[in-house]
């Protein structure tokens, strides 16, 4: 895997893609201590977290258009530059307004949704194809690797030397990361003329391509509910548990790195095992995410219990995540024309990420009149149920198109 690392373009590309990750990995836990210290409860966290969602939103569909219509080496730059900006401004808008927050993270939002994209575009380009699966699995390694040590990292850098710091420290890694990308040779692929004056051609053929594959809808509403109630009531609610019930800021640092521990064990087991009914596995995976909103129910009532409980949520949610991605990206990869790929990669973010921000918004108001135990109970019976209720879909179980039977007998 490591021996991927000896092309030049790809080690660079690399390099600026791990710091871009430390960085994300830091983000989410020192912005919402530093919201939660600064600007009260979890309606504005809401704004602030959703702000981002519907950043990186934007940055999918801005980054469908200028991947294929501009040098790649430029657009990373210029992604991460930008988050790198932003996030630094973030810094000075705590001191002028909500809304200032929320402008500067919507736009390091956007930066990161056009970044993933193009990361993903280069390694297509730069890596030949029998070194690409290795090339990947490199990526995600590191990612995960990242995101395990970061959310416990940016609860001791909070501690230790406050939320404007962790901020620029951020902001200064994405800077970096944008450096890197700088460095990458010019040339390779020329960028598409159609790409920039067409970007959304035939984008109406691409949702009918969604709608011939049932499977996919399935899973992308399955999806929806997860990013809008199971993903988003934990983002709301862990920051307070934890303060509340568990000891304070560390322990949140510690269950998002049983969950990123959780994610790396996934990836590792799916990168060895094939399963024969891998959209079963899929989405039993995914129904394990419904466990984290049910256990943060149980330290209010016994804290101790609770703590175990819900670090073990978080564990096994980051392996159905895992156990889900892997499957429905080959699914997809495989079922779909390649001409269409890209742009229904892109549909599926629109749409999954989407809505994300509305559960961000909403919730708090549901949190408020209707109380924590409540929400949550619900968010996870319904992040279970909306996982394993698509396994009933033809060619969910699957995760392939069923195929007609053969009829017998001479055709006239």
């Amino acid at each position: 895997m490591l021996s991927t690392l000896r092309n030049r373009r790809f080690r660079l590309a690399w390099l600026s893609y791990t710091a871009s990750s430390t960085a994300t990995s830091l983000t989410p836990v020192a912005l919402t201590l530093f919201v939660l210290d600064t600007q009260g409860g979890v309606a504005v966290l809401g704004l602030v977290l959703g702000s981002r969602t519907a950043g990186f939103v934007v940055g999918a569909v801005v980054g469908g258009m200028v991947t294929d219509g501009y040098p790649r080496r430029t657009v990373l730059t210029v992604a991460s530059a930008v988050r790198g900006t932003a996030i630094l401004a973030s810094v000075a808008a705590f001191t002028v307004s909500v809304p200032a927050i929320c402008a500067a993270i919507l736009v390091a939002g956007i930066g990161e949704g056009v970044f993933r994209g193009a990361y993903q575009a280069l390694i297509g380009e730069v890596v030949a194809e029998p070194d690409r699966q290795r090339a990947n699995a490199l990526s995600t390694l590191s990612n995960r690797l990242m995101l395990v040590g970061g959310p416990t990292l940016a609860a001791l850098l909070y501690v230790a030397v406050g939320g404007s710091v962790t901020l620029v420290a951020t902001g200064l890694l994405w800077l970096g990361s944008a450096g890197l990308a700088l460095l990458l040779p010019r040339g390779g692929r020329p960028p598409s003329n159609d790409a920039r004056r067409r970007p959304f051609a035939d984008y109406a053929e691409v949702l009918r391509e969604a709608g011939r594959h049932r499977w996919f809808v399935a899973g992308l509403g399955a999806l929806v509910v997860w990013l809008a109630l199971g993903f988003a009531v934990q983002q709301l609610t862990l920051p307070v548990v934890s303060r509340s019930d568990l000891g304070g800021e560390a322990f949140l640092g510690i269950a998002l790195g049983c969950y990123s521990a959780g994610a790396v064990a996934g990836a590792l087991l799916l990168s060895r095992w094939t399963p024969r009914r891998p959209g079963t596995v899929a989405f039993a995976g995914l129904s394990l995410y419904g466990l984290v909103p049910l256990a943060l129910t149980v330290p209010g009532v016994a804290p101790q219990w609770g703590a175990a409980l819900v670090l073990l949520a978080y564990f096994l949610g980051g392996i159905g995540i895992e156990a889900f991605n892997i499957p429905w990206f080959s699914a997809i990869q495989r079922e779909v024309p390649p001409e269409r790929l890209g742009r229904l990669f892109s549909f599926d973010f629109m749409v999954s990420h989407g809505v994300a921000p509305l559960g961000l918004v909403l919730l708090p108001l549901a949190l408020t009149s209707v109380g924590q135990t409540p929400v949550l109970l619900v968010c996870g019976l319904l992040t279970v149920a909306a996982a394993l209720g698509a396994l009933a879909v033809p060619g969910a179980r699957s995760l392939a198109d069923p195929r007609p039977l053969a009829r017998s007998g001479t055709a006239p």
